[in-house]
């Protein structure tokens, strides 16, 4: 996600000018000829372009709100499931208490072991999710040997979806520590509620990842800009003022349109690993160190994950 205020022009430079150099070299294979030869009876009235112009500007404004929707949904599923993971923690938390049993009053050896692992698969949770997201190796993270046994580790391996598998190994523990009456009956609800939780928003975000912006749309959108680009290309010679200053003109006009379209499909992808990312490492880590220093009472914590480059990721 992209924290900067100012994008660098070079930056800016480094994504299109391949589509500049390519926008200049057909313009200026219509209008030098047209301009040297005085060809003007092949150049046409400016109408067309401006008629395709407008539709093409409602075909981009669609484009662009659909994309910042799929985007912003992507970071409101994965916000819930930060949420979730902190609800988790405070109902988990036996932070300066005993692992009492509510029923018998005795303290519970399976439940202090169960309880603190179920709060560190929280936290491995979110991270796996967000790496499988962005299509990452899962156990490529820095401290998963920190968050999960050797044996759940060699476990996951093994499974198509790692990060579900954790909400089944989760809600296993769960049932073992309500078996040793941990929980009272409005927490034991809101557990089933948190687990019911973290199914659909990760089905979202799987969602949002399998399903793409309508690949048509896209590229006749693009097709219609290039088709812009050509019309203006032969209707501006036709103003006796602009001379070759038309191919100027054309090339800054489909560049306005291009890098508009651009944006919506820079947007349409919120789990791509790049700059608009949603910020799964960011939010993952925050959560790691709410709960490690809330939840499980560590001091050894991990550091926060500033910008890299103007971008969060």
């Amino acid at each position: 996600m992209i924290v900067e205020s100012h994008i660098s022009p070079i930056r800016v430079v480094k994504i299109i000018w391949r589509r500049i150099l390519t926008m200049t070299i057909l313009t200026s294979a219509i209008i030098v000829p047209i301009q040297y030869f005085n060809l003007k009876q092949f150049s046409i009235g400016i109408t067309t372009p401006l008629v395709l112009g407008t539709a093409i500007s409602i075909f981009l404004g669609f484009r662009t709100n659909s994309a910042y929707d799929r985007w912003f949904k992507g970071r409101n599923q994965f916000g819930t499931l930060i949420a979730n993971g902190r609800n988790f923690g405070l109902i988990l938390a036996r932070v300066h208490e005993r692992y009492e049993n509510l029923q018998t009053g005795a303290d519970s050896q399976t439940a202090s072991l169960i309880m603190p692992r179920m709060i560190r698969r929280t936290i491995a949770y979110t991270w796996m999710l967000g790496y499988q997201l962005k299509d990452l190796d899962p156990f490529d993270i820095e401290n998963i040997e920190e968050l999960l046994e050797p044996d759940e580790i060699t476990q996951l391996r093994n499974v198509h979806n790692p990060a579900l598998k954790l909400l089944y190994n989760q809600e296993k523990d769960f049932r073992r520590a309500a078996a040793e009456n941990q929980f009272l009956d409005g927490e034991h609800f809101e557990v089933v509620a948190i687990m019911r939780t973290y199914t659909n928003a990760q089905t979202e975000c799987e969602a949002l990842k399998n399903t793409p912006f309508p690949t048509h749309y896209t590229y006749f959108t693009d097709v219609f800009v290039w088709l812009l680009v050509v019309l203006l290309s032969l209707s501006l010679p036709a103003d006796e003022n602009s001379g070759y200053y038309a191919i100027p003109l054309v090339v800054l006009i489909g560049w306005i349109f291009s890098m508009i379209e651009g944006i919506g499909d820079y947007m349409d992808h919120p789990w791509s690993n790049n700059r608009n990312v949603v910020p799964t490492d960011f939010l993952s880590r925050n959560l790691e160190i709410d709960l490690r220093r809330f939840a499980l009472s560590e001091t050894d914590l991990p550091l926060p994950l500033g910008p890299v480059d103007g971008a969060v990721y």
